[in-house]
């Protein structure tokens, strides 16, 4: 066992981790590297191509069309889902993170649906049987932007970007005990190490007002 700490059998094995990990993020590395660049310089590619907003007002299905609001959480729910799946399949209203409030003295339902870059609220007056909609979409700069920051981006999003945290940090962990193992790259490769260090202390240093 100690060998194999020792050896190169163990050196064998972070190289091809470091190579596969490498493969695995490669998209998602590069994704969140120029997203990165424009999160922080939104100004340099801002255009108003291809935001787009609306405001219409809908009949309510029949089905929907409720004389008598819920008073149970449960209920509630219930019909709201009930809303969202209605809005999905006739609006097109598709949302990451959904929400909604009741007021029921006043027959009112809000519903928020929220995605990268955009969002839809629907008013529903169940005394008037309409719904009013306002749907807004800021971009696709500020959807690529939004997605690198898991902004009502959803679950599984938030889980993609933990796991390409994950792998980058196999990455970087297993280059650097490939360079510790190369004697003549070493002095050059803990300098340069020491150089990240003292350049990211200084930026955020300068940072300071």
């Amino acid at each position: 066992m100690t060998e194999f700490w020792q050896g190169p059998a163990l050196a064998k094995l972070m190289r091809a981790v470091h190579s596969y990990s490498s493969m695995l993020v490669l998209m998602l590395l590069l994704f969140f590297a120029v997203t990165g660049i424009t999160l922080n310089h939104p100004d340099w590619l801002y255009s108003k191509a291809g935001q787009q907003s609306r405001q219409v007002d809908v009949a309510l299905p029949q089905h929907l069309r409720f004389t008598t609001l819920p008073d149970s959480a449960a209920e509630q729910a219930n019909v709201a889902i009930q809303f969202r799946d209605w809005l999905s399949s006739e609006q097109q209203l598709k949302a990451s993170v959904f929400s909604y409030a009741f007021e029921p003295e006043e027959g009112l339902l809000e519903l928020d649906f929220k995605r990268p870059a955009g969002y839809a609220t629907v008013l529903v007056d169940f005394q008037s049987g309409k719904a009013a909609i306002d749907t807004e979409f800021a971009g696709y700069l500020a959807l690529l932007n939004d997605l690198h920051k898991g902004r009502n981006a959803g679950t599984s999003w938030i889980l993609l970007i933990d796991l390409t945290a994950i792998a980058c940090i196999v990455f970087a962990l297993t280059g650097f005990y490939l360079l510790l193992k190369q004697p003549s790259r070493r002095s050059l490769g803990n300098s340069l190490a020491m150089l990240g260090i003292f350049i990211s202390l200084f930026a955020y240093i300068l940072s300071l007002h």
